[in-house]
């Protein structure tokens, strides 16, 4: 005998071939119940309920069971042994549905029109913000993978710069210990010029926005090195190579700025992607970091200080990841704790837009913690007094 299965709103209803109630399971009004059961489908999983009716309808003999929903179909099928069909054109599917309030009341469910209505706008947008914040959760995944590729790639990055300077430094040792600091500046001179002995103006001009000083003075030093004279075809493609992963580094922070305006974009306009992924990453995750309170945000990335201070009682951190923001490290030591409580409560609020609404606010954050950083200035311009330690008798 066959059957058909109707998924609705209000609950699941079977109907025999004349489009009679053969059974069902409802919703008792409850929208949690109905939003759980529809995203329990989306994930792959049947509810209890449903199961359960579908067992009583096989116990009473029926054995082909009729579907106008083809994912509640399939699902269904691969969780429990039966015979299914899929018809979405089916009349008993249409006359149902177009005539739901009269079929539920004849069942003793009584719903008006305007509370359907009502119900389907809140489950539908309830089952949007689900479906938003899974989509989130599965972005800050990514976000997590690459701040942490970023950290590893930086740390190769320096790692091979140090060996580059070692390495030409026997053939160049005052470029390499005194006047070029920046290692993708040195990588570049490597890879580009090599041997010393072709350190020419037009070179450096056509290659490097080096000023006119500095040009003229590592023609001069190029000329009185200590070096030695070595083979530096391998070093040039050590160099190329620092360049190759310099430039993979760029399309990645790019990559990244891309995922947190998707994603977080309040924490974005607060602290910049780098550091929020980095907050994002230490959290385990951007729902996780939207439920810690604002002062464990402020130490995040000083547990082993926050650790020390519990243990042997030495001073405690003010501040973890978030001192990378130029907003703490760059203004007076005695205000940083301050501005970093600061900016650790916004980066709270931030974190539950991101993850519960997606509104863009983060603007109006920012501009909050520039006004809230000037008053903390004009209240703290010099350092407190330090009060002299007693003297233990």
């Amino acid at each position: 005998m066959e059957c058909y299965i109707i998924d609705t709103l209000i609950g699941i209803f079977a109907l025999d071939n004349g489009g009679n109630l053969l059974n069902y399971r409802d919703f008792n009004k409850d929208l949690q119940k109905s939003i759980n059961f529809f995203m329990n489908l989306d994930q792959g999983e049947l509810s209890e309920e449903y199961l359960n009716l579908l067992k009583e309808l096989k116990n009473s003999g029926f054995d082909v069971f009729i579907y106008d929903n083809e994912n509640l179909a399939e699902i269904t099928v691969d969780k429990i042994d039966l015979t299914r069909k899929l018809d979405t054109s089916s009349l008993e599917f249409k006359n149902f549905r177009l005539n739901l309030i009269k079929r539920l009341k004849s069942i003793g469910l009584v719903y008006s029109e305007d509370e359907i209505s009502k119900r389907y706008k809140e489950i539908s947008q309830e089952l949007i913000r689900q479906k938003v914040r899974e989509a989130g959760e599965k972005k800050d995944k990514s976000i997590i993978q690459v701040i942490e590729t970023l950290d590893t790639l930086k740390d190769t990055i320096s790692q091979f710069s140090s060996r580059l300077r070692e390495w030409y430094g026997l053939h160049f040792p005052e470029l390499t210990d005194i006047i070029i600091e920046d290692n993708i500046v040195l990588a570049k001179i490597v890879a580009k010029i090599g041997n010393r002995k072709n350190y020419e103006e037009k070179t450096f001009q056509e290659e490097f926005e080096f000023p006119q000083q500095l040009i003229e003075k590592l023609i001069n030093m190029s000329k009185k090195s200590m070096g030695a004279n070595i083979d530096l075809k391998m070093v040039k493609e050590f160099a190329n190579q620092i360049l190759l992963l310099d430039e993979y580094r760029k399309s990645l922070e790019s990559h990244l700025e891309t995922l947190m305006a998707a994603t977080a974009p309040n924490i974005q306009a607060i602290v910049g992607s780098l550091i929020g992924a980095k907050l994002i990453a230490k959290a385990g995750n951007l729902r996780k970091l939207a439920f810690m309170p604002a002062s464990r945000i402020q130490l995040l990335g000083a547990e082993t200080a926050l650790y020390r201070h519990l243990k042997t009682g030495q001073k405690l951190p003010k501040h973890g990841i978030i001192f990378q923001w130029q907003q703490i490290r760059g203004n007076p030591p005695w205000i940083r704790g301050n501005i970093a409580r600061l900016i650790a409560g916004k980066l709270g609020l931030a974190a539950k837009v991101d993850y519960f609404s997606g509104d863009f606010i983060g603007d109006q954050y920012a501009q909050e913690i520039e006004e809230k950083i000037e008053e903390i200035k004009e209240k703290y311009p010099t350092a407190p007094e330090r009060k002299p330690k007693k003297k233990r008798k």
